[in-house]
């Protein structure tokens, strides 16, 4: 009886050619995803040619030109010389369209897109799919179903009231501006989005925008 064993020269000649094949096959992936990320980079180049923007890097897009807390600036700057809208390069290959003109936002909001599962899957476990995230037949009746509740003639009363409210938050950024007060506006937006609520559902008089009117609206939370 004979037992036949792998030398060590053929046994590392095995696995020399098995690495050979596993790098050959590990660059034909990497150049096969190079070549899709440079056609898709060239076909988001010719869909967004139309909006000029400053130049960007070709793997970092526009991510250097926006520094920490600084952004807010920045948009401003791209806002005054680039009118309309403008494409801010997220990465090589993602591109977002900046939209900031009045007519351009109300035909991007007019139309019915399918939106983009990416952008709003992670909302799913918190409001569930409604109006917001549903595409299709099902958002048309939907939308059907809300229309009326929110026609013009009866939204055109509360107009006033939310003017009032966003009226009397500029008036605090531009008193905490000239004080170069530092301003986180999220906190601000919150509380004006609140005060709206009120006065048009609740027929709140008060704002509670004020330091004086935060604190009644806390006192009147509690007594209730």
């Amino acid at each position: 009886m004979s037992v036949s064993v792998l030398s060590p020269t053929r046994l590392l000649g095995s696995v020399s050619g098995l690495l050979q094949v596993a790098f050959l096959l590990t660059l034909v992936l990497l150049l096969l995803k190079a070549a899709q990320l440079y056609l898709r980079r060239q076909w988001l180049l010719k869909a967004v040619r139309e909006f000029p923007s400053p130049p960007s890097h070709w793997l970092f897009g526009h991510i250097q030109e926006f520094q920490k807390d600084q952004e807010l600036q920045q948009f401003q700057k791209w806002v005054e010389k680039f009118p309309c809208a403008c494409p801010r390069w997220m990465w090589g290959s993602k591109v977002i369209l900046v939209v900031y003109d009045p007519d351009y936002m109300k035909v991007v909001l007019g139309r019915s897109d399918p939106k983009n599962h990416g952008s709003y899957r992670f909302l799913a476990p918190w409001i569930g799919y409604g109006l917001l995230l549903l595409n299709g037949q099902t958002w048309f009746q939907h939308r059907r179903m809300l229309t009326p509740a929110f026609h013009y003639d009866i939204l055109k009363p509360y107009v006033g009231l939310m003017a009032d409210s966003v009226r009397m938050m500029l008036d605090k950024w531009e008193e905490l501006i000239s004080q170069d007060s530092h301003l986180e506006i999220s906190e601000h937006i919150s509380l004006m989005t609140l005060e709206t609520i009120m006065k048009c559902a609740f027929s709140q008089k008060d704002s509670i925008q004020t330091d004086s009117g935060w604190q009644r609206a806390q006192q009147a939370h509690h007594l209730s």
